[in-house]
């Protein structure tokens, strides 16, 4: 399914399948200076694919390789489109990865890509900048002229406790304090489309982020367990966390707090600190 939203000049193709509506999950790409920005997921790609062959693009920017975002790329080079991304993205397009079983039912299974990616120059006032946390190849798209953020992941919700495996939650806090500092007066975000008030969404993640971080860092201090840490912190595991087998998790967000705090006692398998 494709919903096409307008924004005046930006546009937004909201993609979903009765899969990822079962879970609750859907994405979107947008489209403004007349180029794509993200290109959906695997189950999407054909419509995004139709979409673009009914209204021809000079080509496309990736904020990150997860699938979600960069699922319809392989449908895109087929057509001729170019593709600009990261260095980093690339190499993680072009990964073998083994996602979970969650991931491949919500979104379907990516094609690894390995043809050389079609050379596309976006529009000088499209800039890629790095905001790395979410994943380490994590970028947002700043058009100054038109004060308007496509902000890929670095938003999703304010309190969102879930994290990927690999997530870092540091980071998370210096890139949306600094995506705020540009006074965007629009933001566009991946799952939740168009925000309201961005620069004080951005700054509310970002001061709950630096909070929750305190909390748990005192809690392993005192040498909790991480399972307790999730429990007091940021609720007990839900369907997400036992669904993913704890890929996609409140767990991640304690263990990396853990990780990365210098002098943090390890947690065991048993999940006691030692």
């Amino acid at each position: 399914m494709l919903q096409i939203i307008d924004h005046g000049d930006v546009r937004e193709l909201r993609l979903s399948t009765w899969k990822s509506r079962l879970v609750g999950y859907g994405v979107s790409a947008f489209v403004t200076r007349n180029t794509l920005i993200d290109a959906g997921f695997p189950d999407a790609a054909r419509e995004l694919a139709a979409y673009t062959d009914a209204h021809p693009i000079d080509g496309a920017v990736l904020t990150h390789g997860h699938e979600d975002h960069s699922g319809g790329v392989a449908a895109l080079l087929a057509r001729g489109i170019g593709v600009h991304c990261a260095a980093e993205t690339e190499a993680e397009m072009r990964r073998v990865e083994h996602v979970g079983m969650y991931r491949r039912l919500t979104w379907g299974s990516r094609v690894r890509l390995t043809p050389p990616l079609r050379v596309f120059t976006p529009p000088a006032a499209l800039q890629l900048t790095p905001t790395p946390g979410h994943s380490a190849d994590h970028h947002v798209i700043w058009d100054a002229e038109r004060g308007t953020v496509f902000g890929g992941d670095l938003f999703i919700g304010v309190k969102l406790r879930l994290a990927h495996h690999d997530e870092q939650m540091r980071p998370q806090v210096a890139a949306l304090r600094a995506v705020a500092s540009w006074q965007p007066e629009r933001y566009f975000d991946a799952h939740r489309g168009l925000l309201q008030d961005p620069i004080g969404q951005l700054r509310a993640k970002a001061d709950w982020i630096e909070e929750t971080i305190g909390r748990i860092e005192t809690l392993v201090t005192k040498g909790w367990p991480d399972a307790r840490i999730r429990d007091e912190v940021l609720g007990a595991d839900d369907p997400t966390g036992r669904w993913s087998f704890g890929a996609y998790s409140k767990a991640n967000f304690v263990r990396n707090v853990r990780e990365t705090m210098a002098g943090a006692p390890r947690a065991t398998s048993e999940g006691v600190s030692a």
